[in-house]
């Protein structure tokens, strides 16, 4: 062969290859086979309010663990929840829709058979997908398990108040990390990326930690009787507090030792996470994980609102103070997604956004459909990029219809009860503790504007629907229902 020829075919030879290369490239990130592919560990803490946690400023040491995972993550100062029930704003955080699009507006109900789950979408590109979770209203009757290979639901021990030791209330945690460290045994070479989603229920009301939580904080009264209050009080009891906070009889040193155990529920899970954090990098997999941190909604726990129109603590459903709908978020990207550095960021952000965010992360394509914004953009440029102007939320709890809008300055909150409409507006800047109702006509009309625009964009699909005796019993036993 002449070597002009020759060389002709080795170059063809070598092009040939190399467009294999890009193609098995192209083919690799969309099926997720890709070794530059992140795990993503979804962890959502129920009932967590972001200034109880040390990252966000408080005091008591009751997050160590989520304190040093901040040191590798973005810590977002303003993130809010969509709902503020766990069936609705959990429904959001894995599918990106709002609540009248996913079709899940109150407890008990079960999301539209068209909508597609995040674990749905990454199952289809090749990861391995497993949920854990711990409370009835998220289990197989919601739709949340849809795309989970593994979907298991560990209740925490009925709170009963009754003494309890810690690994009664740590089930949920050891199955996560029984499957993390099954997933970490497989050889590298049969690997595919997992997703794995862990609800953590244990700060949810009753506040009733284990021991020694129960009162690392303060020590804690037992069974009382006190005046204006009809039978013996137990302060672990959420039923019992909110009936003697609202009736304002409830002695102040109450209300302290409940926030004491609200703090301890924390600590016990912040250690759990500890554990699982430990581990991820004890098997040399935490580096390659995205781990986010939310909550679904905050709590309402003793604040004293003037205006009437947010109903008195301890609890959150359908209470649109900041303290019920403003919750944590932390994320932590893989080392290889090469961020310059994390960062606090400041500008307002929704869980709508969680799911094109990750998706980004993970080089998959955003569905149009999708009304969130990736955050990936703002968090390369720390901040600098498009900032979000105003976030919404809207759910349909409990028979009664809220629904709002949030900038920086402003809340308007409307409410719909059997056909009776109520609203009220809030200037946040002049009036943070929300204890007035701002009159100004002009700001209303135009609340109202972005709240009707918001629903016609969003092809909002209000619907409601009869829930099981199963889940109607199960809510009853978590204090939803009173009936």
């Amino acid at each position: 062969m002449e070597p002009v020829a020759k060389n002709k075919k080795i170059i063809w030879a070598a092009g040939i290859l190399l467009a294999g290369l890009v193609t098995f490239k192209l083919i690799s990130i969309i099926t997720g086979t890709d070794s530059s592919r992140a795990n993503v560990l979804l962890i959502t803490l129920d009932t967590l309010r972001p200034d109880h946690l040390n990252t966000y400023g408080y005091e008591r040491d009751t997050s160590p663990s989520l304190n040093e995972l901040a040191k590798d993550s973005f810590v977002f100062d303003q993130a809010f929840t969509v709902a503020t029930t766990s069936g609705p704003s959990h429904a959001t955080i894995l599918t990106g829709l709002y609540p009248a699009q996913h079709g899940l507006l109150d407890n008990g109900q079960e999301i539209n058979n068209e909508t597609r789950t995040l674990a749905e979408i990454l199952g289809q590109t090749g990861y391995d997908t497993a949920g854990f979770v711990g409370y009835y209203a998220l289990a197989e009757e919601s739709g949340l398990d849809k795309g989970f290979q593994v979907f298991e639901y560990h209740p925490i021990v009925s709170h009963d108040h009754d003494e309890k030791e810690p690994e009664d209330d740590a089930k949920g945690f050891a199955a996560v990390d029984g499957w993390l460290e099954s997933w970490a045994q497989t050889s590298e070479d049969s690997r595919t990326p997992f997703f794995v989603w862990m609800h953590v229920q244990n700060i949810h009301e009753s506040y009733d930690p284990p021991a020694p939580y129960n009162t690392m904080f303060q020590k804690i009264s037992d069974l009382q009787i006190f005046e204006g209050f009809d039978g013996e009080f137990d302060v672990h009891c959420s039923n019992d507090l909110a009936k003697a906070w609202r009736a304002g009889t409830l002695p102040p040193h109450f209300k302290d030792e409940a926030t004491a155990l609200y703090d301890g529920e924390i600590r016990f899970v912040d250690d759990q996470l500890g554990r699982i954090f430990t581990m991820l990098k004890s098997e040399g997999i935490y580096d390659d994980t995205v781990i986010v941190v939310v909550s679904d909604h905050g709590e309402i726990l003793f604040e004293l609102y003037e205006n009437g129109f947010y109903k008195k603590g301890p609890g959150h459903t359908a209470r649109y103070s900041d303290a019920s709908i403003q919750v944590p978020l932390i994320l932590k990207p893989a080392g290889f997604h090469n961020f310059e550095k994390t960062a606090r960021m400041k500008q307002l952000v929704s869980t709508v956004d969680l799911v094109p965010t990750l998706l980004e992360l993970l080089k998959l394509p955003i569905p149009q459909n999708l009304p969130g914004q990736s955050l990936v953009a703002t968090m390369h440029k720390l901040g600098t990029a498009t900032k979000k102007e105003k976030i919404f939320f809207h759910e349909i709890s409990y028979g009664v219809e809220y629904s709002g809008v949030r900038t920086d300055q402003w809340k308007f909150v409307i409410k719909n009860e059997k056909g009776i409409e109520s609203s009220m507006l809030t200037d946040l800047v002049n009036d943070p503790e929300e204890n007035r109702f701002e009159l100004s006509s002009s700001k209303t009309q135009e609340m109202q504007v972005l709240l009707k625009g918001w629903k016609k964009e969003n092809q909002f699909r209000a619907q409601t629907s009869e829930i099981s005796e199963a889940m109607r019993t199960a809510l009853k036993e978590g204090g939803y229902l009173r009936k």
